[in-house]
């Protein structure tokens, strides 16, 4: 979608290989996608993305995969994008300038052999933030079954010092007062509160994110998020009865997560349940949901 004025063209590996690359265009570049098995350590995702470069950098200068590229009809090749979602290392960017320099140095020694490849090659890293807006584009439409994941794993030890103080108390009062004025010393309502203020201070860094990086996405969970507040805070506050406050609480988490189901079919369920979990900690902390203390 990015490169289509360019005449992008994907190379399927069926039938005698991919040449190395997933693709190519017809201004000289070509792409080698890679996303990584699984959640890495910074420093494990290096390896993992060095090993990857590496291993495919060379395949470009191999005079086998050389042929192949030609008999696809490849252009010279001035850009080689090395796609995958994120890195988070610097190391990797100097690995690229390393690999970029052999190339060239293998072009320099044989011209002739290598004469497809550009005397200015680069190495280009591209993460999914460069794609935003298509991919925001692609998520949106029915035409495509692919979905976007919004969730965020919650592994790090929570530091309120982060958040603010009134926020905190608001969430307390209000989970109290769901659990039935359990003592505060209770361990599984010291664990729900900090459960809600991490979900709180992570929605605040994914809205974010969605709202520089995926503006008609924000957009369209602003609305809902809005709207259903507003219905969220008259139920609660017109409810007087609190020995039903654990049961409005969970009937109001399961409608809104069919809402969201219903509304955002882009969106994985673990993003849905992020979401979930992110918006309500934002209403707790708030004055959008109200429980009566008994």
């Amino acid at each position: 979608m990015k490169f289509q004025d360019e005449h992008f063209t994907e190379i399927p590996a069926i039938h005698g290989g991919d040449a190395g690359i997933e693709g190519f265009t017809r201004q000289g570049r070509v792409y080698q996608c890679y996303c990584p098995e699984r959640e890495y350590s910074d420093d494990d995702l290096y390896g993992h993305l060095r090993t990857k470069m590496t291993t495919d950098i060379k395949k470009l200068t191999n005079l086998t995969y050389a042929k192949r590229l030609k008999d696809l009809g490849v252009p010279k090749i001035k850009e080689w994008h090395f796609v995958i979602p994120l890195y988070r290392d610097a190391r990797i960017v100097t690995h690229a300038e390393t690999k970029r320099q052999e190339v060239l140095m293998i072009k320099r020694a044989d011209p002739q052999k290598y004469d497809y490849i550009d005397d200015e090659f680069i190495i280009v890293i591209k993460q999914a933030e460069d794609f935003k807006v298509e991919i925001s584009r692609i998520v949106r439409t029915t035409l495509s079954d692919m979905k976007l994941n919004l969730a965020i794993y919650h592994t790090s030890t929570l530091d309120w010092s982060e958040c603010d103080s009134e926020k905190v108390n608001n969430i307390k009062r209000k989970v109290k007062a769901v659990m039935g004025d359990v003592d505060e010393s209770d361990e599984d309502y010291i664990d729900v509160v900090g459960m809600y203020v991490d979900f709180y201070m992570k929605g605040i860094e994914i809205l974010k994110k969605l709202r520089v990086s995926y503006p008609e996405i924000y957009e369209d969970i602003y609305v809902l998020e809005q709207a259903y507040k507003k219905q969220v805070s008259m139920r609660t506050k017109m409810n007087t009865d609190s020995s039903i406050n654990a049961k409005l609480f969970n009937e109001i988490l399961d409608d809104f997560q069919q809402r969201l189901e219903q509304q955002f079919t882009y969106l994985t369920l673990a993003s849905v349940m992020e979401l979930k979990n992110d918006l309500v900690s934002g209403w707790l902390a708030d004055c959008s949901m109200q429980f009566r203390s008994r």
